[in-house]
């Protein structure tokens, strides 16, 4: 068991538990609105045991994840901190997902980043909700932020939501989301703003346009007493996702993935191993461009910030991991730069860029030069070597100033080769490596 953190939509930390080796296929396990990530831990350490990388997180606003900082806790903040953790996996995910998070991960996914994940198994996922089935929950959620003299109470309030159906079960890992306070009370671990404002957005439309997009293999479950997830309820979503299949858990209400954790973790681990198997994945012409990526990333390479000046004599630059050297005679160098790069077309016009090998203390600025909306040299100390050549970076490990040799069709890149006027390095500094989609650096025997 190992703690992680992710960085969130807006930067908010994320908090999450692992379980098993980070060599196996990973398995994000996202718990619902009210909950904490302990709730998973169970399943978690059964993926293990299957060979699964199994990391479970807890929502903003929720455990040990930061608070939204303005206090807002918009649908779109939970998408983005999804895409965001899993643009950070070493390889594609499954995300198992409950509740408000089952909507949470058809829209990322369905919206645009079905690339993230090789399979969605969405547990009690609704689309259609009644208004007032929103109302009992909004109310529900609200009371799950009192103070509770007594943890029976606490199961009372997370029973409320759904009060026909079977209540769930006191356990250690429900409790995980209140802590004790010095008084002998409990309060709910997180912000209480989050539940006050909990309500399930109106989203009808727009959930069913992303869940008819979803292309990764889908597994629909629910227990069979769950009144507000009904039967009918799969199966209209069932058609809706394409290729999709439903799995029920006899005898079992909105609790089933905790009260009935055996069969649900026999439910998991089926679905995974027919649709998601631990076998090496294959890129054949045609398939899944993700796959071929993460076949790329286990080439391990160092980190670049590559340099320009645009047509007004401001610096430009980008992150970049596609440099590579190509002849000493002439001194040629390249990289290259994807077409839908907005700074494609200065590169182009510039006919000169400078390539500014990163050291690990370097590590911040790269993140920098690889984000959007914001001003990439603010705080950044670099300069020209002399008038006409490309920003060099202080401090880096290497700097190449370059004037552009040629560019070349590169798919859906062009390569950018340049010659090379100018060199120079610092032979006692570590490089910055990129492997697997993570920063990393040198371990030495």
């Amino acid at each position: 068991m190992e703690r992680l953190d992710f960085n969130g939509f807006g930067g908010v930390n994320l908090a999450a538990t692992a379980f098993g080796s980070a060599d196996n296929p990973p398995v994000l396990l996202l718990p619902s609105l009210g909950q904490v990530r302990q709730l998973w831990f169970g399943t978690a350490a059964a993926l293990a045991e299957a060979g699964r990388y199994a990391i479970c997180v807890d929502l903003r606003g929720h455990g040990d994840s930061d608070q939204s900082p303005d206090g807002h806790y918009e649908f779109d903040a939970y998408i983005g901190d999804l895409r965001a953790i899993l643009a950070a996996m070493p390889n594609r995910a499954v995300v198992v997902s409950a509740g408000i998070g089952a909507r949470v991960a058809m829209a990322a996914v369905g919206e645009g980043a079905p690339h993230l994940v090789s399979g969605l198994a969405l547990i009690d996922a609704n689309i259609w909700v009644e208004k007032a089935v929103v109302d009992r929950l909004g109310g529900a959620m609200a009371l799950r932020s009192s103070i509770f003299d007594d943890p029976t109470k606490i199961v009372d309030a997370v029973a409320a939501a759904y009060p026909s159906e079977p209540r769930p079960t006191l356990t250690d890992r429900m409790m995980a989301a209140y802590a004790k306070r010095d008084d002998g009370q409990y309060e709910w671990r997180g912000d209480p703003r989050v539940l006050a404002a909990s309500n399930l957005p109106d989203m009808e439309e727009r959930l069913t346009a992303a869940a008819s997009r979803i292309a990764a293999p889908v597994t629909l479950i629910r227990g069979s007493l769950n009144e507000t997830v009904s039967n009918e309820v799969m199966e209209k979503l069932k058609a809706l996702i394409p290729g999709s299949e439903v799995a029920e858990i006899d005898g079992a209400g909105h609790y089933a993935a905790s009260d009935r954790e055996d069969d649900f973790n026999a439910i998991l681990i089926d679905f995974l191993e027919r649709q998601a198997p631990r076998a090496p994945l294959t890129f054949i012409a045609g398939s899944e461009p993700r796959i071929l990526r993460d076949a790329l990333g286990c080439f391990a390479t160092g980190v670049t910030i590559v340099t320009t000046m645009n047509a007004d004599n401001e610096p430009i630059g980008l992150t970049a991991n596609s440099f590579t050297s190509v002849s000493l005679d002439p001194p040629l160098i390249l990289f290259s730069l994807a077409k839908t790069s907005a700074n494609l077309e200065t590169f182009e016009k510039a006919g000169k860029f400078a390539v500014n090998v990163n050291h690990i203390g370097q590590q911040p600025a790269a993140g920098k030069f690889a984000s959007r909306g914001v001003t990439r040299f603010d705080g950044v100390d670099w300069a020209l070597r002399e008038a006409g050549g490309s920003p060099i970076l202080a401090g880096s490990l290497a700097s190449f100033d370059c004037t552009t040799h040629a560019v070349h069709d590169g798919g859906d890149h062009l390569i950018f080769i340049g010659h090379v006027n100018y060199a120079s390095f610092e032979p006692h500094r570590d490089p910055l490596l990129y492997f697997r989609g993570k920063f990393r650096r040198l371990h030495f025997a």
